[in-house]
């Protein structure tokens, strides 16, 4: 690969340095945590300014393809989590099929009456109410999704902190305790920014980009059975789907 960049504009120099790194991100010349060279050693080997240096790597790290540690230089960052848009699957069961050790933090598991617009999506009389549960997802031990889930279940039926810490898996708990099997739901994607709150919690940047999935999934007799909201690290996640004709 030629070091040269002679023949493209200056307005573009940056870019086109990024369009090299990123190859070799992709093509695994550098492993996920692993540092690339450093400014220094990219303006000798590129014989680009470190200005142009660190346009390519802001731009490299808006992408998520790498992450700065102050002190210590820029990283490669950990491979996206991919899902499939026809998978119906929960977050355990994702990652466990990546290699990726799952985890949660329980931030609050409590009976509520959801706003007008859930409880109607639920197909629940209004001031009804359902089981909330707040988490924080976690992939290899990083936070990588805030999860809000709205649970339909009848009375004397609860999921306790203890349920939740022993299997890990909404999903698995709803079949084996309730016989309450998802086998189907609609989604919705969206990207949007995140609040300081939401930034503090996912230790990344207030307004970095967030996946917003918003899931109602139906149980064997096709009645809604839960309403979750997903914020996914746009850094640490993505979508993907096959589309044929």
């Amino acid at each position: 690969m030629s070091s040269s960049n002679d023949h493209h504009p200056i307005t573009s120099k940056y870019m086109w340095l990024a369009g090299l790194l990123k190859q070799q991100i992709e093509a695994e010349i550098w492993q996920p945590r692993e540092a690339i060279p450093s400014e220094r050693q990219l303006e000798v080997k590129y014989k680009v300014s470190r200005p142009t240096i660190r346009q390519a790597i802001d731009y490299l790290e808006r992408s998520g393809l790498v992450y700065r540690e102050h002190g210590r230089g820029t990283f490669v960052s950990p491979q996206k989590l991919q899902k499939g848009m026809q998978e119906l699957t929960s977050f355990s069961e994702d990652l466990i099929r990546r290699g990726i050790k799952p985890g949660q933090i329980i931030r609050s598991i409590s009976r509520v009456v959801p706003t007008e617009n859930i409880l109607r999506r639920l197909e629940m009389e209004p001031g009804t109410t359902v089981l909330q549960i707040e988490r924080i997802r976690l992939g290899d031990n990083t936070p990588i999704g805030l999860q809000t889930s709205f649970v339909v279940l009848e009375e004397g039926q609860e999921i306790t902190k203890e349920d939740l810490e022993k299997s890990g898996s909404l999903y698995a708990i709803l079949q084996e305790k309730f016989n309450i099997i998802p086998t189907e739901a609609d989604e919705t994607l969206e990207v949007t920014l995140a609040t300081p709150e939401e930034a503090i919690l996912l230790h990344i940047k207030t307004d970095a980009p967030l996946l917003l999935n918003e899931r109602l999934t139906y149980n064997q007799n096709r009645k809604p059975v839960e309403f979750v909201k997903i914020l996914y690290r746009g850094d640490r996640y993505r979508y993907i789907t096959r589309l044929s004709r």
